[in-house]
């Protein structure tokens, strides 16, 4: 693909070049099949014009219009054409579906699920660089951006000297070095997925400190209901989505949230559960509820729907 979408010849260079290859493709996979299309992206409408699918679902996953270093305007004219030739939205937070439905003829709900298994029964891996760390373990992973909230984060490793802050996932667009002066805050880059839960498994705390503005507004993170599968106590700021699963973690805003890392390890130390049986209970059931295989099968029923 040309990389460039901000006028019609970018726009039109495009759509020939990425449906002449799908097109080419269909014909080796799927010879003489009325194909479905199904994409994350919202900068191909040209092909949700195209009259070779059955059917063609905006699979909405994020707000791309207000992504850091991505040409906002660009993009949302794209994602309003992809929306209009679509025949059904699914989008993955409540601010998506209430932002973008208006713009689509069918639209629907389906929030990201957990691989329970994976995450639920993990213990901690005695080869990770983490086994020789001193606890209480404060912990996070994923993609460590500018939508992550640098001065929480410093603030709370401060704030909770006797801890040590771990960070697992690859540095984008952010210099390491305004960390550097706090000793007990590290940086071990990205793990394998497959490994990622023996090292999580050294956690005590989990957390996910996220600037709460237009370019997290909208987003669901995977990684959310995966802390929650650990068991370990979870704290995070106050995105939409997260408010949403209020009843089985702890929501901090910015300026609050080094004390409520200080809290939880207080309450560790205190010999506390993190959950009360009851409420462990629940959100066990709730986890099962949304597991990766029921969201699956939901949206299959609702990309087949009417079919």
């Amino acid at each position: 693909m040309w990389p460039s979408f901000q006028g019609p010849t970018s726009t039109a260079l495009n759509h020939h070049l990425l449906s002449s290859a799908v097109h080419e493709a269909l014909r080796h996979v799927a010879p003489g099949k009325y194909p479905i299309l199904v994409s994350t992206s919202p900068i191909v409408p040209g092909l949700f014009r195209d009259h070779i699918f059955r059917r063609k679902v905006y699979y909405c996953v994020d707000d791309f219009t207000h992504w850091h270093g991505i040409n906002g305007p660009a993009m949302q004219r794209l994602e309003q054409e992809t929306l209009h030739a679509c025949d059904l939205m699914i989008a993955t937070s409540t601010s998506i579906l209430e932002t973008r439905s208006p713009f689509a003829s069918v639209s629907t709900l389906l929030t990201h699920g957990v691989d329970l298994a994976h995450f639920s029964s993990a213990k901690p891996d005695p080869a990770s660089p983490l086994a020789v760390l001193p606890h209480p373990l404060v912990g996070m992973f994923g993609v460590f951006d500018q939508r992550v909230d640098g001065q929480a984060l410093r603030a709370a490793a401060l704030l909770s000297p006797q801890a040590t802050f771990v960070v697992l996932g690859p540095i984008v667009d952010r210099d390491p070095g305004e960390f550097l002066a706090i000793p007990n805050l590290r940086f071990y880059g990205a793990v394998p997925y497959a490994d990622l839960p023996g090292h999580v498994a050294h956690f005590d705390v989990c957390i996910l400190p996220y600037v709460v503005d237009a370019s997290t507004w909208n987003i669901n993170p995977l990684k959310l209901k995966e802390y929650l599968a650990t068991g370990k106590p979870v704290i995070t700021s106050p995105l939409p989505e997260a408010v949403r699963l209020a009843a089985y973690l702890t929501l901090a805003a910015s300026d609050a949230f080094p004390q409520a890392v200080a809290a939880a390890l207080a309450t560790l130390e205190s010999g506390t559960k993190a959950y009360p049986d009851d409420a462990r209970t629940r959100l066990d059931d709730f986890l099962q509820s949304e597991s990766w295989e029921a969201k699956a099968d939901r949206f299959l029923a609702d990309v087949m729907d009417d079919l």
